[in-house]
């Protein structure tokens, strides 16, 4: 009999020590949880706090505070009004709307408690939207985009903030016929200069030998902190067995600093889209009418969203990541019969490193998708390792994932997991909004990269399991980083706790 208790004990003191409470606290008046943001530099996590306004489903933000792996509380501001606040990609400067004067919809950049206010005019027809968004921890969230707090775009480090125009100094870009002009807005002068680039070679993006696409060539752009900036552009050949993905660096004089083409082939597979944020998506709705009483919304996807990259942060080498097809495609989002992944390494300097070419077991679900903008794709840094996952939220519901080595590309792990998605669930105003429920845990309500957190970590599966089933309604998000798993719990109307399990 001892040693029975004795190993329900050392079992329990093994379970316990593998997850930390970074937070649990109580919902306030005025002063409740509304978004969070992670910061993978600082390895920190950012709760921010405030209330709803009336009669809207917008939020003030009052306050914020980070945690770090242990706990520890920093407060980052307090009894402010903003609204969407959001760090650079440096971490050390955060931009939001000031909303003591929201009806001027003001900025307000915050570096060392210093502010610089931004008038709204100075960054009229300034293009951010190339730079994509600074969503490190959670890059796909496809059930709602935390509306009604959109986080800035990554277009600003701790001196510009950045954008792209026109020859006509106009935001709309026609990549082929258009000239593109740098925009830079420096955060404590105010002081707007436009530089006109070289572009990138349309010859080496379009023309008979590559892939026909719907959706016009186009790039995207990502900041290296303080330093300089990409453009990323993309080619598929006819054939769809050699994608290059061309990462060009620019300073902010716009020169180029370095031209560094990543090429990747498959012999016996084909490239194909997924919606893995790695370029522009175009929405086409269709009406509801009397023959057929729903809207449809149909995405296309174009050349950019082949596959997308992640830079390691110490090394610099370049992961390379997307899904193939066993059958080519007539062109660019055709009909397609998703097969498995890939990830390909490159170091700093282009030199690929290995290629990791993997096939999916998704149980006849996955094998039966044939719109690729169904397939939600993430590669996130996880213990020390990559994680891969796809989810799909068409005629099913699951989610696929598995960790990949950095060192080799073997990939461990793998696993599969089924659910429902119910979007009564869903709230117009919720610290976490997600509609995905099981049957295996009742009264829980989950995101997908949720279950993908259970695949990864069982500790993560034996707490929820673990979890009462009886009481209010509770709803999970999870953040996947190389410190752990950070998963979030509220009942969306009194508590939220935030825990944190290490492997």
């Amino acid at each position: 009999m001892k040693r029975i208790l004795f190993s329900i004990a050392l079992f329990s003191s093994v379970y316990l020590s593998a997850q930390t409470v970074i937070v649990d606290e109580k919902f306030e008046d005025k002063n409740e949880p509304i978004t969070f943001e992670y910061l993978p530099n600082s390895k920190k996590f950012v709760v921010y706090k405030g209330f709803g306004i009336t009669m809207t489903l917008s939020y003030i933000t009052t306050n914020a505070l980070s945690f770090d792996v242990d706990g520890k509380k920093t407060t980052l501001f307090e009894n402010e009004k903003l609204v969407s606040p959001t760090f650079s990609v440096t971490e050390n400067t955060y931009k939001a709307y000031d909303a003591t004067k929201f009806m001027q919809a003001n900025y307000k950049f915050v570096q060392d408690k210093n502010v610089f206010p931004v008038n709204h005019d100075a960054l009229e027809d300034l293009n951010s939207n190339f730079f994509g968004r600074f969503d490190y921890y959670h890059v796909l969230n496809n059930v709602t985009n935390r509306w009604p707090n959109d986080f800035f775009n990554a277009s600003f480090n701790d001196v510009y903030d950045f954008g792209f125009t026109n020859q006509k100094q106009k935001e709309k870009i026609d990549f082929e016929k258009d000239d593109i002009y740098l925009e830079t807005i420096e955060i404590k002068t105010k002081l707007r200069k436009r530089i006109k680039i070289d572009k990138p070679d349309l010859a080496l993006l379009k023309g008979d030998m590559y892939a026909k696409a719907d959706l016009k060539t186009s790039f995207s752009a990502k900041l290296n902190g303080n330093e300089n900036f990409d453009i990323i552009t993309k080619s598929v050949s006819a054939d769809f067995q050699t994608s290059i993905l061309y990462k060009t660096t620019y300073d902010f004089e716009g020169k180029k600093v370095k031209e560094l083409p990543l090429i990747l082939k498959l012999s016996d597979k084909f490239f194909v889209t997924s919606d893995n944020y790695g370029g522009p998506k175009d929405f086409n709705t269709t009406p509801a009418n009397p023959g057929y009483p729903f809207s449809i919304v149909r995405v296309t996807l174009g050349t950019m969203s082949v596959n997308h990259y992640f830079i390691d942060r110490v090394t610099e080498d370049i992961y390379v990541y997307g899904i193939y097809s066993e059958k080519a495609p007539k062109q660019i989002n055709g009909g397609v019969y998703p097969r498995g992944f890939y990830v390909f390494k490159f170091d700093k300097n282009g030199t690929k490193l290995w290629e990791s070419v993997n096939k999916i077991d998704g149980k006849e679900f996955f094998e039966r998708i044939n719109m690729t903008s169904r397939l939600q794709l993430n590669l996130l840094e996880y213990n020390r390792n990559l994680s891969f996952s796809v989810s799909v939220n068409d005629f099913t519901e699951f989610s696929y994932s598995t960790t990949v080595d950095k060192s080799t590309g073997s990939i461990s792990k793998i696993n599969f997991i089924e659910y429902n998605n119910n979007t009564s669930n869903l709230k117009s105003k919720a610290f976490v909004n997600n509609s995905y429920v099981s049957d295996e845990f009742k009264n829980k309500v989950f995101s997908q990269m949720t279950f993908v957190a259970m695949i990864l970590n069982p500790n993560v599966m034996n707490y929820l399991k673990s979890v009462s089933k009886e009481g209010k309604k509770l709803y999970y998000e999870s953040v996947i980083s190389d410190q752990g798993i950070w998963l979030v719990q509220t009942d969306n109307k009194e508590n939220y706790k935030i825990l944190l399990f290490k492997e």
